[in-house]
Parts: structure tokens; sequence; C-alpha cells
């Protein structure tokens, strides 16, 4: 048997790192691998119904140095940042007999007696430094280069991103480095079309609205959206345009919430521009369900769960030109350049006459079958990669 265990050390508000793992355990639950057991460490502060769901796919240990702000959590990270010590994520593998460590974020240099699968979610620190000041594009590199050096397997979600990669670690072939894109599940949020048009009513919706179900965050360029919705009003195309997650970059200063906020008002388009905040991803999903399509216009992405989880469930699609986009190929999508307002509302005009809005049972069933066979596809090269690391009697020693 191989006991893996997966360390979330990134916080419960990181949605995207929280619905990767919700879809990677899932996956791998799906290729029910009869050597693998699977443990999921997260913090004490996970919610019941969370808990709930993630048991459903592994063993689940809530642990206090996994609970920010905790005395054990403050001990934990001096001892790491002052010290590199991992005696306390250590003491805790080993009373949970695991072998092999996967996806922490903040777990390096451990003993050579556990394997780690590290994964990088995105470079975004390269292309968009303007949105980093504080951080030291070199060190950040060479942090990159440690978690390599001392990894086992690392994994990237996209070709792009092993590019990015590539770049990082001044290597064209990366040793033990993988590409594994994730696929988004619909196992959670209601499935029966009266009760996903009942969340209408809960968030006071009209029956037709395009989503756009990204965080706030500088680099998802929700200006750009809202710049064509108040395009096609002065047109005289009221396009409503739904909007769900966080409202603050907490990673930097200048995030770009307040000011599309701003621009919402100054425009007039608080009944054409909602905004629902953080909700429930039952919600999220269910709300995917009702919607007439989505709309990404981001600058970058590591691999984007928008553009996954309309692909799951059948919806089209208005996403921004980038490398990761085309990669992903959504058989729906539509593509426009992220920097021209102008174009994404030609687009959305467009889409706005043509897209028929509501729950489709067809179209769903019909991306049913496609997202079986990826969900297997995802799971079973986690597991293959897993096995690869778990055939090495001894941890390989650092790349140097």
């Amino acid at each position: 048997m191989i006991h893996v265990g997966f360390w979330y050390d990134y916080g419960l508000k990181y949605a995207g790192g929280l619905n990767y793992f919700r879809n990677l355990l899932h996956a791998i639950h799906e290729v029910k691998p009869s050597d693998v057991t699977v443990t999921l460490f997260i913090g004490g502060d996970l919610p019941p119904h969370l808990e709930k769901e993630f048991s459903r796919t592994a063993r689940v240990v809530k642990l206090d140095i996994l609970t920010r702000g905790t005395v054990p959590w403050f001990l934990h990270r001096l001892l790491y940042r002052g010290f590199r010590s991992q005696f306390f994520v250590e003491r805790r593998l080993r009373q949970h007999g695991i072998d092999v460590v996967s996806h922490p974020s903040m777990v390096q240099k451990l003993s050579r007696r556990f394997k780690l699968i590290s994964w990088i979610p995105d470079f975004q620190y390269l292309h968009l430094p303007q949105l980093f000041p504080d951080v030291d594009t070199a060190q950040r590199t060479q942090e990159i280069r440690d978690i390599h050096a001392h990894s086992d397997a690392l994994v990237v979600s996209s070709q792009d991103a092993h590019k990015d990669l590539v770049t990082a670690l001044a290597d064209p072939a990366p040793a033990r480095s993988h590409v594994m894109p994730f696929v988004s599940q619909l196992h959670v949020g209601p499935h029966d079309p009266e009760k996903t048009r009942a969340l209408l009513e809960k968030y006071a919706l009209p029956e037709r609205f395009v989503f756009l179900p990204n965080q706030f965050w500088a680099h998802k360029n929700h200006r750009l959206a809202f710049e064509a919705v108040a395009l096609l009003k002065r047109r005289g195309v009221d396009v409503t345009l739904v909007c769900t997650g966080w409202m603050h970059d907490p990673n930097r200063a200048s995030a770009g919430g307040a000011d599309v906020l701003a621009f919402r008002e100054q425009e007039g388009l608080e009944n054409h521009i909602r905004l629902l905040g953080s909700i429930e991803y039952a919600d999220v999903l269910g709300l995917l369900r009702a919607c007439a399509g989505v709309v990404n216009p981001s600058l970058f992405e590591g691999w984007s769960s928008s553009v996954e989880e309309s692909k799951s469930i059948g919806k089209p699609i208005l996403v921004s030109d980038i490398a990761v986009h085309r990669e992903q190929a959504h058989p729906k999508a539509r593509y426009f350049d992220p920097h021209d307002a102008e174009a994404l509302a030609t687009l959305l005009e467009s889409a706005w006459r043509e897209w028929p809005g509501g729950v489709s049972e067809a179209d769903e069933s019909e991306a049913r079958i496609a997202l079986q066979r990826r969900t297997i596809e995802f799971g079973q090269r986690y597991v293959n990669i897993l096995r690869e690391v778990a055939a090495n009697e001894h941890r390989l020693a650092p790349l140097r």
C-alpha cells in the first residue's frame, strides 16, 4: 500500500486551491486504485459541510498547525522560516503512517523517510511583476529551484506553466517534472432544474445573465468586462453580468476590486452588473447551470477553473485569448484580446442574442460523458506519478 498525505497549508480563503484539492481527490477516488490510501491534512477551522464532502474521498485529519492564527501554527511557521525545521509536520506524518507527502505549499526539506510531490500553481510573478511589488523575482525563482531540487516529483497544471518552469530552472528538460491539468467536477450543488432556478430567487437575479465567477484579483481583469458592459449600455443593449468572488486581493496593496467598483458606480451599472461576493461553491455551480454563458477576461492563469467548470457543464464561454486558455480547448469558446473592451463588447452583444440561458439538460448530459473520461485521465495521471515516486526505494537526493 502507498499511503499519501495531502497537506493543505494554503488557508481556506484560497478558493482556487481548495477546489483544486476537491477535484484531485475526487478524480483519485473515481480511479479507485487498490494500492493507494489517501489522507487529507487540513486546518481545524474546516467547516462541517466541507469536512463531510472531503470525507467521501479521503480520510480527513484536522490539525492546529494548519489552522491559521493558532499558537501551533505560529510556532510551526517560526521553526520553518527560521530553521527550516519540519519537526511538527514530520511528527504528524509519522503518527498517521504517511509514505508520500503531496501538494504542500510550505513543506520542503523533509526527512528522507518521506517522499514529496510538489505543486506549483502558476508563475504569474514572471509575467505580471507589476502586480507583485513586494516579491523579489530572483528570490522567488530560487525558491522554485529549491522546491524542485528537494521534490521527488513536481507537478504543474499546463504545458504553458511547464514552459515557465523551464525558464525558472534554466533547464530545457527538468527532471521529475510533470504536467497534470486538473478537471473541474460538478458533484456539489443542485442538479434538479427547479432547485437551480430557486437560486435566482435567493440572489434576486433575472432569468438571463452572463456569469463571471472569478475572485476580484488584479490579474482577473474585471475592469475589461465592466467596460464592455458599459459600452453595450450606451448602445442600448442591456446585458446582465453576475459576478461572484472575494472583493479584495489579499496579496496586493493595489487590488483591482476598488477600481472596478468605482467604475461600476460612475457608469451607473448597478443593475447591469450584480455583485454577489464570496458565496458557497455549491451555489456557484448552481448559478453556472442557470446562466446563459460565462465570461473570463483574465490576464493570466495557471489553468483556469472557470474555463474547466463551464466545459464540464457544457456552457459556452467568452474567454481571453491567452496561451493557457487555448490549451484548455473549451469546445464552445470564443476568444478576445484581454486588453480590448470593444472586442469583448462585440462578442458579448452577439452572445447575448444567441445564448438562450437557463438549465440545459441536453448540453449537460453531453458534457458529462466527456467529463467522466477526463476525470479518469486526470486521476490516473496522478496515480501514475504517485506510483513512480513510491517505487523508488529511497527518496531521491536533492539535485545540485
